[in-house]
């Protein structure tokens, strides 16, 4: 997080500089400062830092000084304490075991080689030695010590930098992060750049912030609470129960105040009560009538004669009696007469029953005669039907049919009051068993429970069996009447009395409660004095808690309204960030991305760039082919395009600030390989960055070659190139300085100078394919490209000799082209063409990249001939345009 520490501590001198933000708030930043490592471990996941900084302000903030952090030299654009770095020396250093030389005396320096050879270690070297700190450490939250030890050494030692100024005076560089920051362009920052489209507009601003090397400050503050407020005592919550206390034993005081005036209102309700039991009863009076076991009152007396069960009703009497008996010697005389008037009839009761039964035997017998089995029809019949003459007879006997159902009836008549009878005598019986033991009494017991028969005739008054007579019995039931008529009027008087205990039960039960309600009262004034006397010493406690939150609050209120006001002032900083970053880049990153982007179509480069000022802000472009439409440029460009755009504004940031150098960690290869040509010709080969130092470190090999090939002459002995390889079992890289030059005109200088025609030969051979593929770019810069060419097969590229042969037919055909480099280009191509004829020239470069066995040597001035020829056409400025 050191990156982000560097930015917050320019945030805070930033703040010391406005007059318009309270003091508070410039302590608590430089609180902040002076806990910066303590407090970036913290995030906003469960208000871990706002309770982290809630502590931190109550016991440091009175105590902070409010005094600016001093602040590291800094120069102005353009003006700077060196003017080239001149060597480095790393190790112990993440990937270099034991210390390491670099010269980066020359206005280049490539370095190259495959992926972990140690090309990133030698780039944070330069950023720990410039900017005091390696931004990945922070990424990957690892110590820094930590991160650049060297696994194997076990140590780690600061890589030593030095630099020569005006003067050629050899110096000692020193860190300074604000100086130095926008002088690295890096790989991931480009990556991470083009990834923004895909991001939220809420992220966008973060990602603008990467790019510039300042996330890890924007990831800071993102990290701060909205609101510290549930980590400070702001509001009275112990005031306010203790008040609900209070409140309370007002109601308590109020209650006591009030006994007098309650003890009246219950005594009127108590007389009101004993008068709706009956007037002019009093309470006391009322409550005697319940009694108690010592004192017993009506309620005792009333239980005492309603536990007494009375008794039963009998429900008989004499003329009851009297009259059953009666009735039953009624229904037997009838009885008597009906079964008289049948015995003088008894010969046809007789045929009665015979007609009877042969009818019965009509079903099962049928067609023949019951008796004797004679057909009833027939030859052989009987004399007369047996059937008819039942069913005749039995006409004939009607009367005497009803007679006999008189009968019936008139016995079932006897049965029904013979039963009654004998329930009547029951009841007798009974009586006379539970008063005294009579011969009435053990006459009745002789009965059976149902006697059948005339059995009443045995009570007659003139039976002659000696048994009571039915005098005697009519006597006992007028007796059981009398008992009746005396329980009836006790079951009258037994009622009233209910009635009168049931209201002195439901008097009592409101006696009752009238009598709780004084109590209830009685008690709740008691324990409302208990209150009020203990109130101060119960609640003490609570009583020094209310004054202590009254502290509080008043300590944190304050610490409320600092942080708010903090937290809009960074954020409100960081949102201007990219303002900052990016003023007065528009028109150098235009220029920039159109030169990378040169073989696009005029239509789609820009016409105009509109970087965002503010975080909410996009980043909007206008092209050509519509100058006067803006659009976002995060819509509409490519992946490819988009790595172009960053990469524009990063130089343009560095070109704005007149950095000396600038150093290219792998970012070439976050560039596709379509806009790597233009990317290399604007930053190598055009002016744009001539008097700028650059390192540039790239695991591809072609391009390093590429970049020696183009560099213009004038520069092309001001670089060096290092090529970086795996160690080879010590564990440190293998670093080789000397790498001789890619570029094939000095290749075949060099070996010219050795002697080594045939190299030299097929050095030229490449070069004049590389120059002729320039020279071919500049005439169509200045609508001469169009060449006539034969091609040996669809798809194939041209011969080298038929495009030379094209560019020198071309110059010498364009009347009404005019430039400095047409005569010496006709002059160079007519010499690499064998002008005059019999010129063995071509053949020399042909034969140069061949081998033959037993051949004579080359012609040494011929050979001569060639590497002056192109090292003249190298020379010529063939820039597109120029």
């Amino acid at each position: 997080m050191a990156s982000a520490r560097q930015d917050f501590d320019r945030f805070v001198r930033w703040i010391y500089q406005s007059e318009t933000i309270p003091s508070d708030v410039r302590r608590l930043a430089s609180l902040c400062l002076a806990n910066f490592d303590d407090l970036a471990e913290t995030s906003r996941n469960r208000s871990q830092r706002s309770i982290y900084l809630v502590q931190l302000m109550r016991q440091q903030l009175a105590q902070t000084i409010e005094e600016a952090p001093s602040a590291e030299a800094n120069v102005a654009e353009g003006q700077w304490p060196w003017s080239r770095l001149h060597s480095l020396t790393l190790g112990p250093f993440r990937g270099f075991r034991t210390p390491e030389p670099f010269d980066l005396d020359k206005q280049i320096t490539l370095l190259y080689g495959p992926n972990g050879s140690g090309k990133t270690s030698l780039c944070e070297a330069l950023e720990y030695a410039l900017l005091g700190d390696v931004e990945e450490a922070g990424n990957k939250r690892i110590a820094a010590r930590t991160y650049l030890t060297n696994l194997h050494a076990g140590r780690f030692a600061p890589p030593v930098l030095k630099a020569l100024d005006n003067r050629g005076r050899e110096l000692d560089v020193a860190s300074n992060p604000d100086t130095f920051r926008f002088c690295f362009v890096e790989k991931n920052r480009i990556d991470s750049f083009s990834r923004i489209a895909a991001r939220s507009n809420a992220q966008r601003a973060e990602l603008i912030a990467t790019l510039f090397g300042m996330d890890q400050f924007s990831d800071f503050v993102s990290h701060f609470n909205e609101s510290i407020d549930n980590q400070l005592i702001l509001t009275a919550n112990k005031q306010a129960m203790l008040d609900t206390r209070r409140t309370g034993l007002l109601a308590d005081r109020k209650l006591v105040e009030g006994k007098a005036e309650a003890d009246r209102v219950l005594a009127s309700e108590e007389l009101a009560l004993a008068e709706t039991y009956t007037p002019e009863t009093t309470y006391a009076g009322l409550k005697v009538l319940f009694g108690s076991e010592d004192a017993p009152g009506r309620l005792q007396q009333l239980d005492t004669i309603l536990e007494v069960p009375p008794p039963a009703i009998v429900g008989i009497s004499g003329p009851l009696l009297q009259e059953t008996y009666d009735r039953a010697e009624g229904h037997k005389n009838e009885y008597n007469r009906i079964s008289a008037d049948l015995r003088a009839q008894s010969d046809q009761v007789s045929y009665k029953g015979l007609y009877e039964a042969v009818l019965a035997l009509k079903e099962p017998v049928g067609d023949r005669c019951p008796a004797c089995d004679t057909p009833l029809a027939g030859q052989n019949h009987v004399a007369n039907d047996p059937y008819e003459k039942a069913t005749s007879g039995l006409q004939q006997l009607k009367a005497l049919a009803l007679l006999q159902d008189s009968q019936k009836a008139a016995e079932f008549e006897v049965n029904r009051v013979s039963r009654e009878l004998r329930q009547i005598l029951k009841k007798v019986e009974l009586f006379i068993r539970a008063e005294f033991v009579t011969p009435v009494g053990e006459f009745l017991e002789t009965l059976s429970e149902e006697p059948a028969g005339f059995w009443w005739e045995t009570i007659a008054p003139d039976n002659p069996w000696n048994n009571p007579q039915l005098a005697q019995i009519i006597e006992i039931a007028d007796q059981v009447a009398a008992q009746d008529a005396a329980t009836r009027q006790s079951q009258q008087k037994r009622q009233q009395y209910s009635e009168e205990r049931s209201r002195l039960r439901d008097f009592q039960l409101r006696v009752q409660t009238q009598d709780q309600k004084r109590q209830q009262l009685k008690d709740s004034i008691e324990a409302a004095n208990a209150r009020i006397q203990a109130f101060d010493e119960t609640n003490a406690a609570l009583i020094l808690e209310v004054a202590q939150e009254h502290l509080d609050i008043v300590r944190d209120a304050p610490l409320k309204t600092t942080y708010d006001l903090f937290l809009e002032v960074i954020r409100s900083y960081r949102n201007q960030l990219p303002g900052q970053l990016m003023a007065g880049l528009n028109e150098s990153a235009v220029t920039l991305y159109n030169s990378f982007n040169r073989n696009d179509l005029e239509t789609d480069k820009l016409a105009a760039l509109y970087l965002p000022l503010t975080g909410e802000e996009k980043i909007e472009i206008s092209f050509r082919g519509a100058p006067e439409r803006r659009v976002d440029a995060l819509h509409v460009l490519s992946e490819g395009h988009v790595r172009c755009l960053g990469l524009a504004i990063l130089l343009a940031k560095a070109k704005s600030i007149e950095c000396p150098f600038i150093v290219f960690d792998d970012a070439i290869n976050a560039i596709d390989h379509d806009h790597r040509g233009g990317i290399r010709e604007t930053i190598f080969e055009n002016d744009t960055f001539e008097g700028t130092q650059l390192i540039v470190t790239c695991h591809s090999n072609e391009f390093i070659k590429d970049i020696q090939q183009h560099l213009p002459v004038r520069r092309r002995n001001n670089y060096r190139v290092y090529l970086l390889r795996h160690h080879d079992g010590n564990h440190q890289p293998r670093v080789r300085g000397n790498v001789t030059s890619a570029n094939y005109i000095a290749k075949a200088r060099a070996a010219r100078e050795v002697l080594n025609d045939r190299d030299a030969l097929a050095a030229c051979r490449q070069a004049l394919e590389m120059l002729s593929e320039k020279v071919w770019k500049w005439l169509t810069s200045h609508d001469q490209g169009v060449l006539t060419l034969q091609i040996a097969a669809a798809g194939a590229e041209p011969q080298l000799r038929m495009l030379c042969d094209s560019i020198l037919k071309k110059l010498r055909s364009a009347a009404t082209f005019q430039h400095t480099n047409k005569e010496p280009l006709i002059a160079a191509y007519g010499v690499i063409l064998g002008i005059p004829e019999q010129n063995l020239v071509w053949t020399y470069l042909n034969k140069g990249t061949h081998e033959e066995e037993n051949r004579d040597d080359f012609d040494a001035e011929r050979v001569e001939s060639v590497i002056d020829t192109l090292e003249a056409l190298d020379s010529l400025e063939l820039r597109p345009g120029r």
